[in-house]
């Protein structure tokens, strides 16, 4: 593992960008990776993933040998500056071929943190690195060959194929392979096998939600060998299915009780299993009394992926109110005697329902909630929120099958009172949804909300609603002119007035890490003029044409309003 690291923290700026890229390639199989050419990226970027005219994920690939101290600090917040400068990205994440120590890596939580509200900075250090080598044979083996033992050639040498020609090697395997499969064919011809080799993908999970068609049994093996079992002969296993018999013991009868009456994943240890019987010969082989045994009781995969196109009504307690989604999709999720649960999503829709269910359905229903609000328009969250809020205290839900054109359930259901959190989140929304309508702009909500959005919607709000804002104090400048260089002293001879003002503000306000126009804005208020005597002086000593800064403090809340809307109510 040690000389792992140090053949990852050798490697030149150029073949460690290279490598990162096929790293991330194979670790983000589902997004369109695309490599920068130019000495360590022109513009801050090195591997990024999306539009760079959009909201992209940029990496930042740096080979440093020799660690972290300042030089490197400042390379990467020069780097960053850059990105940022040239790009609008969602994510900027910093590969290093080497780890952090404790005080550079409090350093790095501070640039994040920094940050945090204009980008998320993510990162891939030596330690992540080579935790993902250890599952990725080839790559390694081709970036890195000979920086570990070997135990493929190891085997070769021992099957004295290690020196012979490729093609003479796919032969022999072919031969051995050929040999395994043929012997199990034997012991029972009515299936087909298959034999997969998978060690670079990683861990499997014990439950797949997909499977093959025909698919009977996986074997899967520690060395990453797989062997799939597909039915062959239907009708003969028809006659004579393949079965097994076993018993639950102790703690293991409740268990099998909970699986029948609710469907729920179980897992059984060997100390709650009888002995595993079977005329399956496979099954006999891996169940035999000198081995240990697990057996996961769950749904069936094809259970799983099944999925029907629903109308989904949320109905207010009075009967009165509800909100429609027309198209969502509902899967099972398990299926027992007593209880079930059911799924509920769509493309639009910004949550994800699941629904326990007596079986048969009847009565009342336990909801869970599934909030899925990254990226999404401030409107579609509302809808939602309205939706959920006609189920407080209590309201029903009428599920209706789009195919059949049936009812296929309705069911009662209670949701508590939201909390003091949820309440205001709930206005942060509608705020947003009001300001996005109003001003034209397309919001989304980010991965994480800052306190700076909260108060950022309330400030345009008012302005939107003619209402009252509090600030600390008013700035302006006035341009002197013949006109006025005697009638502001006469104006502002009392020190306190009533004043209003048309201004653009000088930095749009941001919501959601975009900049909201909201255009010309007119201040109405009574206000105190700071340092009265000095500011009559610097204005009646200024030059005709020269600007003085005048500084006031409201003595109450100040009213807003845009200059557009009161045009408009003008006309």
């Amino acid at each position: 593992m040690d000389s792992l690291y140090q053949r990852v923290k050798e490697l030149d700026s150029d073949t460690f960008q290279r490598f990162c890229f096929q790293l991330l390639k194979e670790r983000h199989p589902e997004q369109e990776l695309r490599h920068v050419e130019g000495a360590s990226g022109d513009e801050g970027l090195d591997v990024f993933a999306g539009e760079l005219s959009g909201r992209p994920v940029i990496w930042q690939c740096k080979a440093f040998p020799n660690g972290v101290g300042k030089s490197q600090k400042n390379q990467i917040r020069r780097s960053l500056r850059t990105a940022l400068t040239h790009f609008a990205p969602a994510y900027w994440i910093l590969c290093l071929s080497v780890d952090l120590d404790s005080k550079t890596s409090r350093w790095f939580e501070k640039l994040k943190k920094s940050n945090e509200r204009i980008v998320i900075i993510g990162q891939m250090f030596a330690s992540d690195i080579v935790h993902e080598l250890i599952h990725r044979k080839t790559l390694k083996d081709h970036f890195f060959p000979n920086a570990s033992l070997n135990v493929t050639e190891l085997r070769q040498l021992a099957a004295n194929i290690g020196a012979i020609t490729g093609e003479k090697v796919d032969r022999k395997v072919d031969i051995n392979l050929e040999a395994a499969i043929e012997h199990w064919k034997k012991r029972d011809a009515r299936f087909n096998y298959q034999i997969v080799f998978d060690r670079d993908l990683g861990p499997r999970t014990h439950v797949s939600t997909s499977i093959q068609p025909g698919l009977m049994l996986s074997i899967h093996k520690e060395s990453g060998r797989t062997i799939n079992v597909f039915a062959r002969d239907l009708e003969s296993l028809r006659a004579d299915p393949p079965n097994f018999t076993t018993t639950f013991t102790g703690s293991g009868i409740q268990k099998f009780e909970k699986f029948v009456k609710t469907g729920e994943t179980q897992e059984f240890e060997t100390h709650e299993l009888g002995a595993i019987k079977s005329n399956w010969p496979l099954m006999s082989d891996m169940t035999n009394s000198e081995n240990t045994h697990k057996l996961v009781l769950a749904q069936s995969p094809v259970l799983l992926n099944m999925k029907r196109s629903v109308r989904v009504e949320f109905i207010g307690e009075d009967h009165a109110r509800q909100v429609r989604y027309e198209l969502l999709d509902l899967k099972p999720l398990r299926i027992g005697t007593e209880e079930s649960e059911i799924s509920i999503s769509g493309k639009n829709a910004p949550f994800r329902l699941s629904l326990a269910i007596p079986n048969p359905p009847r009565g009342n229903a336990a909801i869970n909630i599934e909030y899925d609000w990254v990226h999404r328009e401030p409107k579609e969250i509302q809808k939602s929120l309205d939706a959920f809020n006609l189920l407080r205290p209590s309201g029903k839900i009428s599920i209706f099958d789009l195919e059949t054109e049936k009812i296929l359930l309705e069911a009662n259901v209670c949701l508590p009172d939201e909390t003091p959190s949820s309440i205001r989140r709930r206005e942060l929304v509608a705020d947003a949804t009001s300001i996005a309508n109003h001003f034209g702009v397309n919001l989304k909500l980010p991965e994480r909300i800052e306190r700076e959005d909260f108060e950022t919607a309330h400030f345009v709000k008012q302005f939107i609603e003619k209402g009252m804002v509090n600030l600390d104090t008013i700035s302006m400048v006035v341009i002197k002119s013949k006109e006025n260089e005697h009638l502001l002293s006469q104006q502002l001879g009392g020190g306190k007035g009533f004043f209003r003002f048309e201004n653009i503000m000088q930095a749009a306000p941001i919501l959601f890490r975009t900049p909201i126009n909201i255009g010309p804005v007119v201040m109405e208020t009574e206000a105190e003029i700071n340092d009265l005597a000095e500011t009559l002086l610097r204005f009646r000593e200024a030059a005709i044409g020269a600007g003085v800064q005048i500084s006031m403090k409201p003595l109450g809340s100040v009213r807003v309003s845009l200059l557009s809307a009161i045009l408009k109510s003008e006309l």
